[in-house]
């Protein structure tokens, strides 16, 4: 089955101005990008998943899935979503979460079980 596209982002991550800046509020992972686009016109993005349940990193040189470069994805058959909700029927039932991936140029992969993403750019 395919991923689905839930946002491509409009900040190039080879043309960042500075390094992601990430923060926990409470349940809630939000990673913060300032960057350029292919016109150089500066963006600043602000990713939020909400109600967090996991999350994964990667270094660049060692893993990227097919389609989230620069673009968050969410992973339709995923065996870490799987596995939550074999492990854990109650909560998976409850928190419904999907599991999303965002690649990122020279800085590696993040992979989140959130209820859901909002994405803010300006």
């Amino acid at each position: 089955m395919d991923n689905k596209i839930v946002h491509v982002l409009n900040v190039f991550s080879s043309c960042l101005a500075s390094s992601p800046k990430i923060e926990f509020d409470g349940m809630n992972m939000i990673i913060e990008l300032k960057g350029y686009d292919d016109n150089e016109k500066y963006h600043e993005c602000r990713i939020r998943f909400e109600s967090v349940i996991g999350y994964k990193y990667s270094l660049a040189l060692f893993e990227m899935i097919k389609g989230s470069y620069d673009t968050i994805i969410e992973i339709m058959d995923s065996e870490w979503r799987d596995t939550f909700e074999k492990n854990n029927k109650e909560q998976y039932d409850y928190w419904k979460p999907k599991h999303y991936a965002l690649y990122l140029d020279e800085v590696g992969l993040y992979q989140v079980l959130a209820k859901k993403v909002i994405v803010e750019e300006t």
